[in-house]
Order: structure tokens, then sequence, then C-alpha cells
């Protein structure tokens, strides 16, 4: 049977990310993502009508957060670790450049 030292819960957005962190950060490392569903990223997939909608232009988190009515409170002290800077950077680094929507929004390229 293989062996893993990192299992990730879930594959969505969360799970993805966190394995792609902990796998750059940390190369010695295996790393698995366990999702029961048959593919992953499902729900990324159909975000913004299937463009994937990655995040909002607000630079300020008490703004961010209202564009997430089901999470506001919750998500505010997350938004001020990593920010919407923050994620455009990350996605940079790995070639994914961001486009911006008139309404807002931020999709890949």
């Amino acid at each position: 049977m293989k062996t893993y030292d990192v299992l990730i819960i879930g594959g969505g957005a969360a799970g993805f990310f966190a394995a792609i962190n902990i796998a750059e950060r940390n190369r010695e490392l295996s790393v698995a993502i366990l999702e029961k569903n048959k593919e992953g990223l499902q729900k990324v997939k159909v975000s913004g009508g299937g463009r994937c909608n990655v995040t909002h232009a607000e630079f300020i988190p008490q703004e961010l957060t209202k564009n997430y009515p089901r999470g506001e409170k919750e998500l505010l002290g997350p938004f001020h670790s990593f920010m919407t800077g923050d994620t455009i950077e990350w996605f940079s680094k790995r070639g994914v450049e961001l486009k911006i929507e008139e309404d807002g929004r931020m999709f890949p390229v």
C-alpha cells in the first residue's frame, strides 16, 4: 500500500491550495489529496459561469468580505493574512495571469 506524509481531505479549492503550498515548501514530503467525488475542483469549475472566478478586485479586507455573504464575518481574519494582492501573486508565480471584469470579479486569462 502506498503511504503519504501528508493527506489533504477534500479536493476543492482549499484542498488543492493547501496541497500545492505544502508540496512546494516541503519537497521531501509526499502529499495526496483525498476527494469523495469522481473528480476534484468541481465547484471551482462552475464558479463564475464556468470560467473559474478566482477572487474579487478589492484590496480592503472589510470590503472584500462583502462579496462573500455566507462567510463575511468568518473571512475577515483570513483576508487580513492573505489578501487579493497575495492571490494575484500566487497565481502569477505559477504562470496564471488574471484579468479583472467590469464588476470586479477576477478570472484566469
